[in-house]
C-alpha cells in the first residue's frame, strides 16, 4: 500500500512539473464565415493541433471571423501581423487565403490552409514542392477549376458557361477570365449570387448552356440552395459545383469529390504548426497532398430531370449517386399497380370480351326457341308462254308481298344448346377470374422484380464506391512506398469488374421496367418510381406475418398444405372450369341419346298477297264455271311439322359414342388438374417456408460478412493480410448483401404464387376475409387432429 502511494505521488509531481514547464503557443485563425456558423475547418484544425502539441505547449487560440467581408479579412491579417503576439497565423477561409496570395512578405509564420485553386503552386517553386517564400506555407487546394470546367464541357455540346460567384469575388485579385483562356471554344459569363435565389436564377440567360457554381453559397440557407439548384435543373441546364457536399444533396448535377480531401487538411496544418514550434521555416514545408484523389460524382436524379446525359465513358469513370431515382411524377404502389393492370392489361380485356361473347352465344341459343317472322316482297317478269300457261294467274310483270311465321315447339338439340351455352358462359366467367388472378400475379412478380433489380443497382453502385476508395488507398500507399503496384492493379481490376456488374444491373432494371409497363399496357419506355423501395417494413406489411405461425414446424406445414388443397378445390377457377365442362359434356351426351327418339316439332304459316299483275294471261273458258280474276287472289297455309330422323348413316350412334369418350377424357383431365393443383400448392408452400427461413439466414450471413470485412480491412491496413484476402472478404460481403436483398423480394413473390394457386389473395383481402380464412383453417386443423 505504501509503495503504491509513493508511486502515485511521484507520478503526480512529474505531471505537475511537466504542466508548469509548458510554454504558451499562440495560434491565430481567420475564418470567412460568422462566429456561430458551422465551419468545416474550425473545430477540426483546433482538435488536430491540440492532439499533436497539447502535451508540450499551452495552446492559445484566437479565432477571427470576417463574415465574408474582404476589408475585414484584410484588417484582421494586418492586426495579427502588427500585434505580433501570435506564433502562427492560419488562414482558414477561401477569401482570407486569396488575400494572403497577394502578399510578398510575411512578418510571422503563416499557413494558407485552403484556397480556391492551385494558384499558390503556379506562383511558387513547385519543383521543390514548397512555397520558397520565407515564413509562408500553403497546402495544395482540393479544388481545380480548370478540371471542373473540362468535365462540364464534356457533358454535352456547351458553348457558354455561366459561373456563379459571390459579390466579393470581383474585389479579389483573381482574374478568372485570364485563368480560363485555354478554353478557346467556350464563352464564360460571371453571374453574381444574389440574396434571393430566384434573382440569381433570373440572371441566368437563355444563351447559357451550363452552370458552374464557384460560390460556396454560404449566404444561402439549405432551402434556398435547394431552390437555386432546382431552378437550374428546371432550366434543363447541367450544373457542376466547386463543393461536392452538401451541394449534391441540394440537387447539383455533378461535382468532384472534395469533402474527404478537405478532411485531410487539418492534420497537415497541425503537422506544419508542429514544425513551426520546432523553429523551422514554413518556406520549406511540402505543399502537395499526395493523398488527394479527385473523383467525379454525378447525381443521376438531377441528370434524369435535366434530360442532359453524360457520355458512357464519363458515366463509367464517375461515382453515381441517386441511381434509382427516376424523373417522373408517376409513382406506383403495389395496389395501384394491380388496379392499373386489371384496368388496362390487354390479356384481361380480351378475357372480359370473351365473356361478353359467351353471353351473346346464350342469347343466340335462346333465340332459336323464339317466334321467327319474316316478310318479303317479290317482283318478276315472265315471257309470253309462261303468262299464257298460267291461265290468268300470272302476268307479264308480277309484284307480290308475303310473310312467313315459324315457332319451334320441341327440339332437343335446341334445348341442349341453350343449356350448354349457359354452362360455357359460366365457364368463361371462371376463365375471366383465372385471367384476373394471372394478371395480379404477373403485376406482383414484375413489381417486385423491379424492386429487386433496383436494390441490386444500389448495391452494385455502393460496391463501386467502396472499391474506388480502396483503389485510392492503394495508390496513396504505393506513393509513400507502403504498398506495391500489384495492389493498385488488382483494385483497378476489381473496380472495372464492379462497373461492368453495375452496367448489367442497370440494364436488367430497365428491362424489368419495360416488362412492367407492358403488363400495365403503358408506353414501354414510360418512367415510373416505386413507393418505399427496399423498405423491410413495407415488405412485412405485404407478407402476412400471421401466416408464419401456420408453418412453424413440418407437421403444421403438412396440415396447412392439406387445407390449402381443399380450399383450392373450392375456389380455383381452373377446377371450376373443368367441372362446368363436364356438365356441358354430360348434357351433350344426354342430347345425343334423346335424339334417337324425341322428334322436332314446329308450327309454320305462310301468306302471299299479290300487289300488282300487269297483262295477266287469259283465264280458261269452261262452260258453267266462272273463274273471275285469279291473279288477285291471296294465298296462305298453316300447319304443324314433326320430324324424326330414321336413318342417318349411323352418325347419331357415332356422335353418342364420341360424346361418351370426350366425357371420359374430361374426367381424366379433372383428375390430372387435381394432381397438378396439389403438386403446385405443396411445392409453393415449400418454397414459401424455405424463402422465409433463408431470409433470416441470409441476413445473418450479411451481418457476419460485414464484421469480417471490417476486421480484414483493419488487418489489410496494418499489412497483416494481402489484398487477395481483403478482396475475397469484400466480394463475400457483396454477395451476402445481394442474397439478403433478393430473399426479401423472393419471399413475397413466392407467397403470392402460393395464393394464386389457392384461388384467392389474402394479401389483398379485407380484415374480415383474412379472419375468416384463419378460422376455417383452425376448424380444419381441429377436425384433422380429432
Amino acid at each position: 500500500m505504501i509503495h503504491r502511494l509513493i508511486t502515485l505521488s511521484v507520478s503526480f509531481l512529474f505531471s505537475l512539473q511537466c504542466l508548469l514547464a509548458q510554454q504558451d503557443f499562440n495560434v491565430s485563425l481567420i475564418y470567412d464565415g460568422k462566429e456561430n456558423d458551422t465551419l468545416f475547418l474550425q473545430h477540426s484544425i483546433k482538435e488536430e493541433i491540440e492532439s499533436l502539441l497539447g502535451t508540450q505547449y499551452n495552446i492559445n487560440f484566437t479565432s477571427l471571423y470576417s463574415n465574408g467581408d474582404i476589408a475585414t479579412s484584410r484588417k484582421y491579417i494586418e492586426e495579427v501581423y502588427n500585434v505580433n503576439t501570435a506564433n502562427v497565423l492560419i488562414g482558414a477561409g477561401l477569401i482570407t487565403n486569396q488575400i494572403l496570395s497577394e502578399r510578398k512578405v510575411f512578418p510571422l509564420p503563416t499557413i494558407a490552409a485552403i484556397n480556391i485553386d492551385n494558384l499558390f503552386i503556379e506562383n511558387s517553386d513547385s519543383s521543390n514542392n514548397s512555397s520558397s517564400i520565407p515564413n509562408f506555407a500553403f497546402i495544395q487546394s482540393p479544388f481545380n477549376i480548370k478540371k471542373d470546367i473540362e468535365a462540364l464541357t464534356e457533358i454535352g455540346r456547351i458553348k457558354k458557361i455561366g459561373i456563379l460567384v459571390n459579390e466579393f469575388f470581383y474585389s479579389l485579385d483573381y482574374d478568372i477570365e485570364e485563368y480560363l483562356k485555354s478554353f478557346e471554344q467556350i464563352e464564360f459569363e460571371l453571374i453574381t449570387v444574389a440574396k434571393n435565389p430566384q434573382t440569381t436564377l433570373d440572371a441566368i440567360g437563355e444563351d447559357i448552356d451550363a452552370v458552374y457554381v464557384l460560390s460556396t453559397l454560404s449566404d444561402y440557407t439549405p432551402s434556398q440552395a435547394q431552390i437555386l439548384f432546382q431552378g437550374i435543373t428546371e432550366k434543363k441546364l447541367p450544373s457542376l459545383s466547386l463543393m461536392d457536399y452538401p451541394m449534391l444533396e441540394y440537387g447539383a448535377y455533378a461535382a468532384f469529390s472534395s469533402q474527404e480531401d478537405i478532411q485531410k487538411i487539418p492534420r497537415r496544418v497541425a503537422l506544419n504548426v508542429s514544425k513551426i514550434a520546432e523553429g523551422k521555416d514554413p518556406k520549406d514545408f511540402p505543399v502537395q497532398m499526395e493523398s488527394f484523389n479527385r473523383q467525379l460524382i454525378i447525381n443521376m436524379k438531377t441528370v434524369n430531370k435535366t434530360g442532359v446525359y453524360p457520355t458512357w465513358k464519363t458515366l463509367d469513370n464517375a461515382i453515381l449517386i441517386n441511381v434509382s431515382k427516376a424523373n417522373t411524377g408517376r409513382k406506383l404502389t403495389l395496389k395501384a399497380a394491380i388496379a392499373e393492370g386489371l384496368e388496362n392489361n390487354l390479356g384481361y380485356q380480351m378475357a372480359q370480351k370473351q365473356t361478353q361473347i359467351a353471353q351473346k352465344d346464350v342469347a343466340l341459343a335462346k333465340s332459336n326457341y323464339l317466334p321467327q317472322l319474316e316478310v318479303n316482297s317479290t317482283g318478276t317478269f315472265l315471257d309470253e308462254n309462261s303468262v299464257a300457261s298460267s291461265f290468268g294467274a300470272k302476268g307479264e310483270f308480277n309484284w307480290s308481298a308475303g310473310a312467313s311465321f315459324s315457332q319451334l315447339i320441341l327440339s332437343e338439340p335446341a334445348m341442349a344448346n341453350i343449356s350448354i351455352q349457359k354452362l360455357f358462359k359460366e365457364s368463361q366467367e371462371k376463365a375471366e377470374k383465372q385471367s384476373e388472378l394471372d394478371v395480379v400475379l404477373d403485376v406482383v412478380t414484375a413489381f417486385f422484380n423491379y424492386q429487386q433489380a433496383q436494390s441490386l443497382v444500389v448495391l452494385q453502385n455502393e460496391d463501386i464506391k467502396v472499391k474506388n476508395q480502396n483503389l485510392n488507398i492503394a495508390v496513396d500507399k504505393e506513393k509513400v512506398g507502403y504498398g506495391g503496384k500489384s495492389d493498385v492493379y488488382r483494385w483497378e481490376t476489381e473496380l472495372a469488374l464492379a462497373r461492368a456488374d453495375f452496367n448489367d444491373a442497370t440494364a436488367q432494371l430497365k428491362n424489368v421496367g419495360f416488362q412492367l409497363n407492358q403488363i400495365l399496357n403503358r408506353p414501354v419506355k414510360e418512367q415510373f418510381s416505386i413507393e418505399n423501395p427496399g423498405d423491410s417494413d413495407y415488405l412485412n406489411q405485404i407478407f402476412d406475418l400471421s401466416f408464419v405461425s401456420l408453418i412453424e414446424d413440418p407437421g403444421s406445414l403438412q396440415v396447412l398444405a392439406d387445407f390449402l388443397t381443399e380450399e383450392a378445390m373450392k375456389n380455383l377457377p381452373e377446377v371450376q372450369q373443368i367441372e362446368l365442362a363436364l356438365q356441358a359434356q354430360e348434357r351433350q351426351l344426354k342430347s345425343n341419346k334423346r335424339a334417337l327418339y324425341i322428334p322436332t316439332i314446329a308450327l309454320q304459316a305462310n301468306y302471299d298477297e299479290p300487289l300488282k299483275v300487269v297483262n295477266p294471261g287469259e283465264t280458261p273458258s269452261i262452260p258453267g264455271i266462272e273463274f273471275g280474276n285469279i291473279s288477285a287472289n291471296p294465298k296462305w297455309n298453316a300447319g304443324f311439322v314433326a320430324s324424326i330422323p330414321i336413318f342417318t348413316g349411323g352418325s347419331r350412334k357415332h356422335q353418342k359414342q364420341k360424346a361418351q369418350i370426350e366425357l371420359y377424357q374430361l374426367q381424366d383431365q379433372q383428375k390430372d388438374i387435381g394432381n397438378q393443383l396439389e403438386l403446385q400448392i405443396r411445392a409453393s408452400l415449400e418454397n414459401v417456408q424455405t424463402s422465409y427461413r433463408n431470409l433470416q439466414l441470409n441476413r445473418n450471413a450479411a451481418e457476419a460478412a460485414l464484421k469480417n470485412v471490417n476486421i480484414t480491412q483493419d488487418l489489410y491496413s496494418e499489412g497483416q493480410i494481402n489484398v487477395v484476402n481483403f478482396i475475397d472478404a469484400q466480394n463475400a460481403y457483396l454477395t451476402a448483401e445481394i442474397n439478403a436483398s433478393n430473399s426479401e423480394y423472393q419471399l413475397v413473390i413466392d407467397f403470392f404464387v402460393l395464393q394464386r394457386f389457392t384461388g384467392q389473395y389474402l394479401t389483398l383481402a379485407t380484415e374480415a376475409q383474412r379472419n375468416d380464412f384463419f378460422t376455417r383453417f383452425l376448424q380444419f386443423k381441429n377436425n384433422t387432429n380429432n
